[in-house]
């Protein structure tokens, strides 16, 4: 790539994350929390704020209203992160996360974007130069139809622009025509566009092998609690799960950290097995900290990450 790639980070439907802590939670009683903490959220913030963490610059794009988006707006200026919204009429939404016993997270939907509001987003879109680099995550303000992001992603490609898409389903599919920099399904999404059950990594490396790695220019397939794998058409890497606390803290925002972490190492030092640790390693912090994964926690488990590589030859 030439020069220096500036990096957006797109939320389209971004949240004020609303972060509950109650013990003994009991259906249709009153149920006292004993802890409550509000972030700026959305997958797109989330990699932001993990791009800031590990020292790489980024700019935020994306709608915000109301004076929920006003609460993102100066969060994000807090944390020192650039931002360029299109501000809307109606209210960014409040997501609940209820942690007790079992988690469970309550999603809402978010504002209605206008004809104005959108044409303004891809003004934005439209100035964003080839070698730059746009994160796509999240889910789309309802309105706006499936295919936003497709809209998104022939702009870019016209642009000569580099992007990621963290998506599934059909939008997955239907990028992969477009060649995105890096895809990261994990093993239910990969299942999902495979039509098709895997019973151990060696076959799921089989298939993306065969299937994937051409339409992608980096393949990662994230395995959970079991690991994570980077797969090439000549090798493959596996890391193997690590566990740093007793328990896991955070499923909120691991898989934005791993996106963002490898693509701030790849640009930064353009070698893929130091680029795959590091997003292991950015995933598996955040997985173990109650918001995005620190840079000095993220460096601890870099070196303690076991990689396994396989060659598999021409």
């Amino acid at each position: 790539m030439k020069g220096e790639p500036m990096i957006y980070s797109v939320t389209l439907n971004p949240s004020i994350d609303f972060i509950v802590r109650v013990k003994d939670f009991q259906l249709g009683e009153t149920n006292r929390a004993y802890e409550d903490n509000f972030f700026a959220g959305g997958k797109g913030i989330m990699v932001s704020k993990l791009l800031k963490n590990v020292k790489t610059d980024c700019v935020n794009l994306g709608f915000l209203g109301g004076f929920t988006g006003t609460f993102i707006e100066q969060n994000l200026k807090k944390l020192n992160i650039l931002s360029d919204f299109v501000t809307v009429n109606e209210n960014t939404r409040v997501n609940v996360k209820l942690k007790t016993e079992t988690e469970t997270e309550i999603n809402c939907q978010g504002p209605k974007i206008s004809e104005n509001e959108k044409e303004e987003f891809l003004d934005k879109i439209r100035k964003i130069k080839s070698d730059d680099f746009v994160i796509l995550s999240g889910s789309v303000p309802s309105n706006l139809g499936n295919d936003f992001y497709i809209t998104i992603i022939e702009i870019l490609n016209k642009n000569g622009a580099n992007f990621t898409l963290d998506s599934s389903g059909e939008t997955f599919s239907k990028s992969l025509k477009y060649k995105p920099f890096l895809i990261k399904p994990n093993k239910d999404e990969l299942k999902e566009y495979a039509k098709r059950e895997f019973k151990n990594n060696q076959e799921i490396i089989d298939y993306v092998r065969e299937n994937l790695v051409d339409k992608a220019e980096h393949v990662i397939i994230s395995l959970g609690g079991e690991g994570a794998l980077y797969i090439d058409k000549n090798f493959s890497f596996f890391a193997q799960p690590l566990r740093v606390k007793e328990n896991v803290v955070n499923t909120v925002g691991a898989g934005d950290s791993v996106v963002a972490g490898f693509i701030s190492c790849i640009l930064k030092h353009n070698e893929v097995e130091k680029a795959f640790r590091f997003a292991v390693a950015c995933g598996t912090a955040t997985s173990f900290s109650e918001d995005i994964g620190e840079l000095n926690f993220i460096e601890e488990i870099y070196n303690r990450l076991v990689i396994e590589k396989e060659n598999y030859g021409n």
